[in-house]
């Protein structure tokens, strides 16, 4: 009897995804999917139509479950909390997804109609309109939002590249700290 292997989208999505967060982004080949897979590379063909394709639903998916995270996290939240739990949120993800995060050094290759672009303005918008809802000491509420998004996604990506050599407790302590920074801007009352 012969075993046909059942492969379809997600499987090879979810290959895609254990290549980049155990390797980065440059390891992932059409070529290596298909050896980690044990199918021929031109396969592949068949579920995306070319690496582009596999990064952008790769980015979209990422970028989705983030959203769900945030949304389940914020569920009766608001004002300066609402805005340090998706900060923190967003950080825990974020680490939590290895090397899987440098999809995001791709959406800037993608039209504005994108899934992974509309994906990621959906996170953005949600930080945004938590922003809006809090009165600031002397940021601008765009400024607050650029500094914000920069200062978490930053932090967090110097932190999954090893280049913070601080044990755990004290990159979280740290990372409070830096948070609190941007929050200290919020007029509470």
């Amino acid at each position: 009897m012969i075993h046909h292997r059942v492969l379809d989208q997600d499987k090879v999505l979810a290959a895609a995804c254990d290549v980049v967060k155990a390797e980065g982004i440059q390891a992932l080949t059409y070529r290596r999917l298909a050896h980690d897979l044990n199918i021929r590379s031109q396969s592949l063909y068949n579920y995306f139509p070319n690496l582009e394709g596999l990064i952008e639903t790769m980015g979209t998916h990422f970028m989705q479950a983030l959203y769900q995270q945030l949304t389940e996290a914020l569920t009766g939240v608001a004002g300066i909390e609402a805005l340090r739990v998706y900060a923190q949120t967003a950080h825990d993800y974020f680490d939590g997804q290895g090397n899987l995060f440098e999809v995001l050094y791709y959406v800037h290759r993608y039209d504005a109609d994108s899934p992974f672009v509309q994906a990621t303005a959906q996170v953005l918008g949600m930080l945004k309109k938590l922003i809006n809802g809090v009165r600031l000491k002397t940021m601008h509420h765009e400024a607050f939002t650029q500094g914000l998004i920069s200062s978490v996604l930053g932090f967090t990506v110097i932190e999954i590249m090893g280049l913070i050599p601080s044990p755990a407790p004290a990159r979280r302590k740290n990372f409070h700290q830096m948070l609190g920074l941007y929050l200290g801007d919020v007029i509470t009352d």
